[in-house]
């Protein structure tokens, strides 16, 4: 299985997901989602380093960013 090197600012989103103790589950799920908007990247770093947001809160602020951004790709 060949695996995908992460970029610096995904190593930071991993890191922070982490030390807020997110599931491994949110964690691979966020950071799949992620990976399709450096844009999306940035919101969302900020918004963990600001509020530490719970898992649902994380949740609640990457859907929206999912349906607002036109990076983010819809999928079947």
């Amino acid at each position: 299985m060949t695996q995908m090197k992460m970029t610096p600012k995904e190593l930071a989103l991993l890191d922070q997901m982490q030390r807020l103790r997110y599931s491994q589950g949110l964690i691979t799920t966020s950071l799949s989602i992620l990976r399709q908007s450096r844009e999306a990247q940035d919101e969302m770093l900020l918004y963990m380093y600001e509020k530490n947001p719970s898992e649902r809160k994380f949740v609640e602020r990457l859907a929206a960013i999912c349906t607002t951004d036109p990076n983010m790709q819809k999928r079947p």
